[in-house]
């Protein structure tokens, strides 16, 4: 509706090995709070309705209608951009992993998150950067198994992600292409991916 007021949504596929289909969507809504100024940063809290469109048996959702709340400061000094997020994820009504399919059980599940990232100019049109998220996911059964009494387990991950963009002008279009090389450790192990962004 304007730079103040901003609605969108989010649909995702997935594939998880289990086969491939949708996921759970989301409905947001950002309210820019703060414009960034002299000793002042940009702020804009989120919210988003979660819908339980994917197949939480299947792994691809949650089975729950849920809440997630962003609260990201932005600040720019120099070439450099730093950002800052916090927020949760909440799903009162998620269905247990259970190990019969049939027994419908549910659970309440909420998730802190923490993130921040700070990028570098290096040239006008390319960055470089390093992304760091530290999520504590409350998750339904044991982190390696299904519990049959519908119990809940919180796991500590934090992920650290450096990468570049670059871009380049096309008329009065803009292509951006991103990299980055996440290693993620959850649970004392590391595991290293590669993430690639086009837009």
């Amino acid at each position: 509706a304007s730079q103040a007021h901003q609605f969108s949504y989010s649909v995702s596929a997935l594939d998880n090995g289990d086969g491939s289909g949708v996921g759970d969507s989301q409905l947001n809504y950002r309210y820019q709070a703060l414009t960034e100024g002299p000793g002042r940063p940009a702020f804009s809290p989120r919210a988003s309705l979660i819908m339980p469109t994917g197949d939480a048996f299947r792994l691809r959702g949650s089975g729950s209608p849920g809440l997630q709340v962003n609260l990201p400061f932005s600040k720019q000094t120099g070439d450099w951009y730093w950002h800052w997020n916090g927020g949760f994820t909440w799903l009162p009504k998620a269905e247990a992993l259970a190990p019969d399919p049939a027994d419908d059980r549910r659970v309440n599940l909420f998730s802190p998150s923490l993130a921040g990232s700070g990028i570098y100019r290096l040239r006008q049109m390319f960055n470089v950067m390093v992304e760091g998220v530290l999520l504590f996911n409350e998750l339904s059964g044991d982190f390696n198994e299904v519990t049959p009494d519908g119990s809940t387990t919180r796991v500590t991950s934090f992920t650290l992600s450096p990468g570049a963009r670059g871009g380049w002008n096309i008329g009065d279009q803009q292509l951006i292409l991103g990299v980055a090389v996440p290693v993620t450790w959850v649970e004392g192990s590391a595991k290293t991916g590669a993430f690639v962004y086009l837009s």
